[in-house]
């Protein structure tokens, strides 16, 4: 637990200990993440992530006077302190400050160009602790703020992979067929992520060994992920594909109203143990990443999946463009069912609101910079968070290849009910041929392309699904002619309607359904 202090109790319980905690993390992970284009560098600093943050990398390393907090779970990029419970109330503050500056040194070794912050709390527990925690992240109370190191004027040659440092190692192997000048942390990553040769040691990061335990306990072992982009593009390939597939997509997603919820359960009456709180969400958002993967790619060894990270509430994930959108449905669905399992045994106040999962969703192509594609689904995941006011899972997409680098106007996010309700809907509208879709979304493109939309949608039979969105299930015998005329109208009165067929038609250029 944390550092013992007289305590001011909880809930009226004056005989209940405070104790003191602090986490230092790494932020803005995933832009530091896409600092390098190159998928092995992003490969290796995932794995210097967890090199600086794995508990079992801190085993008997850190400072003095303050232990591992295990009430946190496992975070990636959180390194997760409490004070020893002999120190007194007065020291603890000071304890963990230098034990913050300590642990922030070590993680700035190994990622000299990654943002650290270190924010303290306190309480009966880590949950309880955790509101007030946030409060001060928010206020800007940090025990320290470190921003990364500021991009160099390089008078010298710049390094090779990320362009932002001088490179420092000179002539590295890192192709069979390339060699690169690096900086210093590129060369760390390369390192890390085993070089070029088949027998160099690399550390695996701790989101594919999370994966790869969760699908394990759910009975699918798997070898290893996919290494490349390329790799991933290819894995989508469908038998009605004439050329090679080139598109890949990025998962990113986050618990929705996750802090509440810790706090709520912390403070409830007759509530679940603490140290099992914040686990509990880790556990259900782990848990669902594995589900998706198990069942969009039953039985394979390798699956077409890229886990950039995996700790927490916090997913950045990437797989075939053509799999993203069953994937995303139970990536968010399971999280739902799996939060739900966990608490069910809690107090029915906490079972009635249960945090949920958001996501941003980016279509690519595999060449597209990686840094410019985890911005995106940054983006992408606050309008979702957004829509809902984190009340429900839903996702928000772009497709970069198709809209370029935003959303057309009148594009809302979907809630996971809505993908549920029309999944068939939408299956229905990939099946119309591809050149009858692109026909209409070029209209729907054109500022002055309605008329032309709406005449060509109602003028050729066997739009169904399209016309569904629009007025309802179809009508058939003497009231297909009104039904018709009822589509017309709603599309040209309702702005609102007229947009969701046009994000109808952006879906289905990548919806795939349950089954492959």
């Amino acid at each position: 637990m944390g550092g013992k202090g007289k305590g001011k109790g909880h809930n009226n319980a004056s005989t209940e200990r405070t104790y003191f905690y602090a986490d230092v993390a790494a932020v803005r992970i995933q832009d530091w993440l896409g600092r390098t284009p190159g998928l092995i560098f992003r490969r290796g600093a995932s794995a210097l992530l967890s090199k600086a943050t794995d508990p079992e990398q801190w085993d008997g390393r850190l400072p003095p006077k303050v232990r591992w907090n295990p009430e946190a779970g496992q975070v990636d990029g959180v390194v997760s302190l409490a004070a020893d419970e002999d120190i007194g109330e007065a020291d603890a503050p000071k304890v963990l400050e230098e034990a913050a500056r300590q642990v922030a040194r070590r993680m700035r070794e190994l990622m000299p160009h990654c943002s650290i912050q270190a924010v303290a709390g306190e309480g009966p527990s880590y949950a309880q602790a955790y509101a007030g925690m946030t409060a001060r992240r928010q206020d800007g109370d940090y025990l320290l703020d470190w921003p990364s190191a500021p991009p160099e004027v390089i008078l010298a040659k710049p390094c090779d992979a990320c362009l932002l440092a001088a490179a420092t190692v000179l002539k590295v192997k890192v192709t069979r067929d390339d060699t690169f000048d690096l900086c210093g942390e590129c060369d760390a990553r390369l390192d890390a992520a085993g070089r070029t040769s088949a027998t160099s040691a690399r550390l695996v990061p701790a989101p594919e060994r999370r994966l790869r335990d969760a699908l394990r306990d759910i009975g699918m072992p798997v070898r290893d992920f996919s290494d490349t982009f390329a790799e991933l593009a290819e894995a989508g390939r469908r038998e009605e594909d004439h050329a090679s597939p080139s598109q890949v997509a990025l998962i990113y997603a986050d618990g929705n109203r996750v802090g509440a919820f810790l706090t709520k359960a912390a403070s409830a009456k007759n509530g679940p143990p603490k140290s099992e709180i914040a686990p509990a969400i880790e556990q259900a958002a782990i848990g669902a990443l594995a589900q998706a993967v198990k069942s969009r790619f039953p039985g394979r060894d390798e699956p077409p999946v890229l886990p950039h990270l995996a700790g927490g509430d916090d997913l950045l994930i990437s797989v075939p463009a053509a799999d993203a959108w069953p994937f995303t449905v139970t990536l968010l669905g399971e999280f739902d069912r799996l939060i739900r399992e966990k608490t069910d045994t809690w107090a029915k106040e906490l079972r009635a609101s249960p945090p949920s999962l958001s996501a941003g969703l980016i279509f690519h192509h595999k060449t597209y910079p990686f840094s410019d594609v985890v911005r995106l689904a940054g983006e992408q995941l606050l309008k979702a968070k957004g829509f809902t006011s984190g009340r429900e899972a839903s996702v928000a997409f772009l497709d970069v290849t198709a809209d370029g680098g935003q959303p057309p106007d009148g594009r809302k996010p979907l809630t996971l009910t809505y993908l549920r309700d029309n999944a068939d809907r939408l299956s229905r509208t990939k099946a119309l041929s591809a050149s009858r879709r692109a026909t209409l979304l070029d209209f729907a493109r054109r500022e002055d392309g309605k008329e032309d939309f709406i005449k060509r949608l109602t003028d050729l039979p066997k739009n169904d699904p399209l016309w569904e969105f629009a007025a309802g299930p179809k009508a058939v015998g003497p009231k297909a002619a009104e039904y018709l005329e009822n589509v017309r109208k709603t599309l040209h009165d309702s702005d609102e309607k007229y947009a969701e067929l046009r994000r109808a038609l952006d879906i289905a250029r990548h919806w795939e359904g349950e089954g492959r």
